[in-house]
């Protein structure tokens, strides 16, 4: 057993930062389909909305066409964030092999813009429709 270290057995750190990276790129997708199945549910929760004043008996739909909007909205921030995670893995994992790893936080800062600009058009969505 004196032969060249098998990757996942080396001491110098970077076995477990390579893990960790995995981690984080794996937490990431998860909110990303978060986002998507979200965005999904509130595009078709307003067709929910238009379809229930006809089984009511009502006249008038109301303003529900605002859903689908921020409903494609969180699906197409789900989808850009998935590519963000890649490029991020991709790119910590070649840093963590080449010892140069910096810490970004542009993908934060995306997921962080994209969570707050979705509270305020649901916020919004829910003034308006009520």
């Amino acid at each position: 057993m004196n032969g060249p270290a098998h990757p996942a057995r080396r001491t110098d750190g970077a076995a477990r930062d390579h893990m960790a990276n995995t981690r984080t790129f794996l937490a990431w997708l998860r909110t990303s389909v978060t986002l998507i199945a979200l965005g999904f549910v509130v595009a078709r929760f307003g067709l929910f909305l238009r379809a229930l004043p006809a089984t009511a008996g009502s006249a008038g739909a109301g303003p529900v066409g605002i859903s689908a909007f921020v409903g494609v909205a969180l699906v197409l921030a789900g989808v850009v964030l998935t590519v963000l995670a890649v490029e991020r893995f991709l790119t910590a994992r070649r840093r963590i092999d080449e010892g140069a790893f910096v810490v970004n936080v542009r993908l934060e800062m995306f997921a962080g813009i994209a969570v707050f600009a979705a509270g305020l058009a649901l916020a919004a969505y829910l003034v308006l429709t009520r």
